[in-house]
């Protein structure tokens, strides 16, 4: 697979994450097996390929469907206002956080304590409340405190509660966690104009891929 097909893969991740959040904030809930590839990408650190961070590419179905709105059909069945500014602020946020190496590393210590306890448990990961609330913790403490914080907006009612408010700092985390491996990947903020054919044939191909039994 070659570099630029990964790029889209991890910016699925983006999307994909993105797509969640706004879900709990407009309707206080999300796909659970959507929300478990999106969240356990965030224990894959030593991965052996990309797809191996997500488990496949079928996992990021709904992440390339976004990305299919954005780049290729112009529909906004999926896509929100509200979606691509999550979207874009992650991948802003990534470029702060790539220069705080020592919040990197906190960041990869509370994942890595966090983890431990996810292998000690049987319980789905987006039905596990415990370690859903070590992510939101983690995320609190480290991003932020960077001067430039995503506003979150949606139903007073699920914004105010205590579990899906955890839920969407753990999703944002995964969320910059995908911005984090794009970057890697050579992906960089100015391929969404001058890159926009590549990325959209990526897009249709991943998804026809994806079609098939």
């Amino acid at each position: 697979m070659d570099k630029h097909t990964q790029q889209v893969i991890a910016l699925a991740g983006i999307a994909q994450a993105a797509f969640l959040v706004d879900q709990l904030t407009q309707h206080g809930l999300a796909a659970q097996d959507k929300l478990s590839t999106s969240l356990e990408s965030l224990f894959v650190t030593n991965p052996n390929s990309t797809l191996e961070v997500y488990g496949g590419v079928k996992k990021l179905q709904l992440g390339l469907q976004v990305l299919e709105e954005i780049f290729v059909t112009k529909d906004n069945s999926l896509k929100s206002p509200e979606l691509m500014r999550y979207l874009i602020s992650m991948v802003y946020l990534e470029a702060r956080l790539n220069k705080q190496q020592g919040m990197l590393q906190k960041i990869a210590k509370g994942i890595a304590g966090s983890e431990l306890e996810n292998k000690n448990s049987n319980m789905h990961l987006a039905e596990n409340p415990d370690i859903i609330n070590q992510l939101a913790r983690l995320y609190q403490q480290t991003i932020s405190t960077l001067s430039f914080r995503i506003q979150i907006a949606g139903k007073p009612q699920y914004l105010k509660n205590t579990a899906i408010s955890n839920t969407i700092r753990a999703t944002l985390l995964a969320g910059i966690r995908s911005a984090v491996l794009w970057q890697q990947l050579g992906g960089r903020r100015w391929h969404f104009l001058i890159k926009r054919r590549k990325i959209s044939h990526d897009i249709k191909r991943l998804l026809k891929e994806n079609s098939k039994p």
